[in-house]
């Protein structure tokens, strides 16, 4: 025993518990990757909704204008765009069968939360950022 008490057994099932905890535990925050270039106003007809790059990130435009969401999913933190599908009629993730409306709002189970929204910009040659630091409503457009 050392001199404050920590025998190697009892640091053992110390660490060995935070380290289960921390499996037990994955992070359903959305990845943080900063300003993405996500190609230009062209090139996202109305109706779409795409993985950009490979980066956990989705851009779509609808009627209302352009709008970008996260992919990490939030049951358990799987990326959508590696173990999933994408496309204008919803996402569907792969890991544990979570389903999200075009939107990004829960349609099954077992995730409980929608995905989180942000902000997308363009500058005067249609170029568009999405700015993943940046949370906004479910119901933020760019208006194109």
């Amino acid at each position: 025993m050392n001199s404050q008490g920590w025998t190697r057994r009892r640091f053992l099932v110390v660490a060995g518990a935070a380290g289960a905890s921390a499996c037990a535990m994955p992070s359903t925050a959305p990845a943080e990757v900063g300003s993405v270039a996500a190609g230009t106003v062209a090139q996202l007809p109305v109706g779409s909704l795409e993985v950009v790059g490979t980066y956990p990130l989705c851009i779509g435009r609808d009627a209302g204008g352009v709008y970008a969401m996260t992919l990490t999913c939030t049951h358990a933190g799987c990326d959508i765009g590696e173990t999933g599908t994408v496309s204008p009629q919803g996402l569907f993730c792969g890991c544990h069968g979570s389903e999200f409306d075009a939107n990004g709002n829960v349609v099954r189970g077992p995730a409980s939360l929608p995905l989180d929204h942000f902000a997308v910009t363009n500058d005067a040659s249609g170029n568009l950022t999405i700015n993943s630091d940046l949370v906004v409503s479910a119901t933020d457009r760019l208006t194109v």
